[in-house]
């Protein structure tokens, strides 16, 4: 039974591997981080949504515009903008990295709503051999608080997805 599931999945990873990467599933790390699945509305435009968990859940969308990088055929660099919302349920000050700066990072904000803008810059690999994808991007952040506070900050991310 094991050489069977071994045999599935060595097939299953042969066919995703010559797949063209239309879509993709994974994890990102940093802020925001949480499950992220992207998907390629043309050939060079892409939307990613991510579900963060981390003081509460939250949403983010961004809209991506991929271009080649150094002339490297599965290296891609990225832009673009989006927006989030969050649903907090501890003190902004526990997200660091500049996620938010405001007066209010000491405060409880236990059920406060945050709204707000996301730009997009990173560079993207897609491995051949094995359907996987890897993302580094910076993103600067705009948002507004239920609670009456503001933030203004920059995140950072690593995405590992696997394509198919």
């Amino acid at each position: 039974m094991k050489k069977t599931i071994l045999f599935v999945t060595i097939v299953l990873m042969g066919f995703a591997a010559n797949a063209q990467y239309k879509q993709a599933i994974g994890l990102r790390f940093g802020l925001p981080s949480g499950v992220t699945y992207k998907t390629f509305i043309s050939d060079k435009n892409a939307v990613e949504g991510i579900l963060h968990l981390g003081n509460g859940i939250g949403l983010t969308g961004l809209y991506q515009i991929h271009n080649q990088a150094f002339g490297v055929s599965n290296l891609n660099w990225y832009y673009g903008f989006g927006g989030h919302v969050h649903a907090t349920n501890r003190n902004f000050g526990t997200y660091g990295n500049g996620w938010r700066v405001s007066g209010r990072n000491t405060r409880p904000l236990d059920g406060s709503i945050d709204l707000g803008i996301n730009g997009v810059l990173g560079l993207e690999y897609t491995l051949q051999e094995i359907p996987l994808v890897f993302a580094l991007d910076v993103s600067p952040i705009i948002g507004l608080s239920s609670d009456g506070g503001t933030y203004v900050g920059t995140a950072s991310s690593l995405a590992i997805r696997f394509y198919f």
